[in-house]
């Protein structure tokens, strides 16, 4: 079942997802896309972000049994942090 959740964040978009790439790439993981929508990956994870306003619609549509949810959501939350 997929699990969404939301990322507020305030600030320039383009810098916000720049940050985000890269700490994608630092967690050995992909995330495509641009400051509309777009999917990430790793670890076994998968999903995809909207965004609308100043705020990042998440879907986790994949993940392993094992990892709970708020992990998932948390380190999410990191790469989103901005810079």
């Amino acid at each position: 079942m997929a699990k969404t959740f939301d990322i507020p964040f305030s600030g320039d978009p383009a810098t916000l997802f720049q940050h985000a790439k890269k700490a994608a790439v630092d967690a050995q993981a992909t995330l495509t896309g641009d400051t509309k929508h777009g999917k990430f990956s790793g670890k076994g994870v998968e999903g995809n972000y909207e965004v609308s306003d100043n705020v990042i619609h998440v879907t986790i549509t994949k993940k392993p049994p094992v990892i709970a949810d708020s992990v998932i959501e948390s380190q999410l939350q990191k790469f989103f942090e901005g810079s």
